[in-house]
C-alpha cells in the first residue's frame, strides 16, 4: 500500500486489495472483496459494491454508486499503426 491515501470517514470492507497510489476520498465506502488498482481515485461519497475490480487510473465522480461485481476502468486502449507501402517519388 505504498502512497495510498484513505481520507476521513471513508471505509474499506473485508479482504480488499488497495494498490499503490490509490486515493479513497472522504465518505467513500468500498465493499468487501474489492480490488482498487494502482492510482485509482474513489472520490467523495462514492459507493463501491462488493466483489468489484476498479482498474488502474480510474477516476470516479462524486456521489456515484458502482454496482457489485463491476469492472470500471478496465477498458484496454490500443494503438493502431498504419503501414503504407513504399512508392517511388514519381507517383507522389
Amino acid at each position: 500500500m505504498h502512497d495510498v491515501i484513505i481520507n476521513a470517514n471513508a471505509s474499506v470492507g473485508k479482504n480488499c486489495i488497495i494498490n499503490s497510489k490509490a486515493l479513497i476520498e472522504h465518505d467513500a465506502v468500498v465493499g468487501d472483496n474489492c480490488h482498487i488498482s494502482t492510482a485509482a481515485v474513489i472520490n467523495g461519497s462514492v459507493r463501491v459494491g462488493n466483489n468489484t475490480f476498479v482498474g488502474s487510473g480510474t477516476i470516479t465522480n462524486n456521489n456515484t454508486t458502482i454496482p457489485e461485481k463491476s469492472r470500471p476502468g478496465t477498458n484496454i486502449s490500443s494503438l493502431i499503426i498504419l503501414v503504407l507501402p513504399v512508392t517511388d517519388n514519381a507517383s507522389l
